[in-house]
């Protein structure tokens, strides 16, 4: 079974979006069983900003974005009315390397 976990962190659209675009024409193609995007850092302030990207992030399953980050850059109440799914990241994350699934960073 073959299992991605797209780590999203950049905060330039031209270095997020080809990771964003892979993980869902992997999965609407069938080329992997498996992918979860995770939203980290500047991807955050970015994905809040463009609509387009976020639609694109949540298209597959709710993508995890990081509580603690949204809470330290003060982002959390808008990320929040936008439907973000806020979480500690940390434990998923490991998680998903203990099922076996390969980490690409983006």
């Amino acid at each position: 079974m073959s299992k991605v976990l797209i780590w999203l962190v950049s905060g330039d659209r031209a270095k997020l979006e080809p990771g964003i675009l892979w993980g869902v024409n992997a999965t609407n193609s069938g080329w992997v069983d498996e992918v979860r995007f995770v939203v980290f850092g500047e991807s955050q302030k970015l994905l809040l900003e463009d609509q387009d990207l976020f639609e694109m992030v949540n298209e597959i399953q709710p993508s995890m974005f990081c509580l603690h980050l949204a809470e330290s850059q003060n982002i959390k109440k808008d990320l929040e009315e936008k439907g973000a799914n806020l979480i500690d990241v940390g434990e998923p994350i490991a998680e998903a390397i203990k099922e076996g699934f390969q980490v690409i960073t983006f």
